[in-house]
């Protein structure tokens, strides 16, 4: 089954002292370019959600989507902004600060979606609910929460039917969230 990406970033990253957490080095290269080769890969197409302006997503192969004016804070209004150039019957959403996130990470959140609106991983860490493969129809149910204030990822999934995919290791959804994480 074909899927669009949505690669969050662009957040406020104040953990990071406010730098786009998608252009912090790690390993030689940007965390997004480290997402982006373990990403594409698994999908038909790449987008990057983005709520502010940069130059450097431009250098980037794939079509970057500012927020929606309505709605300018938080992965809900990324996801929402993205959703509008979707035309795949899924979404898969990452954030860019998983640089080691699963290889087969479509593959096994695709596994019995029919019976469920969203999957998401789950590790010995807890669940990930901001790396998601969601059908594409339900992503609309997004302007909803975001008219009512709530910008919540984890509040807009209790009203989805959501299949949670366990995964053994918590290394491949480790978030580098700190300076002392860039090695």
């Amino acid at each position: 089954m074909k899927a669009t990406a949505i690669i969050l970033a662009g957040g406020k990253s104040a953990r990071m002292h406010y730098k786009d957490k998608a252009w912090i080095n790690y390993k030689g290269s940007p965390l997004i370019t480290h997402v982006i080769k373990r990403l594409v890969p698994q999908v038909t197409r790449t987008l990057i959600s983005r709520n502010n302006y940069d130059s450097r997503y431009e250098t980037l192969p794939y079509p970057c989507i500012a927020d929606l004016n309505t709605y300018k804070e938080g992965p809900l209004a990324g996801i929402l902004a993205c959703s509008y150039h979707v035309e795949t019957p899924l979404t898969l959403v990452v954030p860019c600060d998983t640089p080691n996130l699963p290889l087969d990470l479509f593959k096994r959140l695709s596994l019995d979606l029919d019976n469920y609106d969203v999957s998401i991983p789950t590790c010995p860490a807890g669940e990930q609910p901001l790396m998601m493969l969601a059908k594409t129809p339900v992503l609309s149910e997004i302007d909803g929460n975001l008219k009512k204030g709530k910008r919540s990822v984890k509040d807009w999934l209790s009203k989805m039917n959501v299949q949670k995919v366990q995964f053994s290791s918590s290394s491949n959804f480790e978030n580098i969230n700190y300076p002392s994480q860039i090695r």
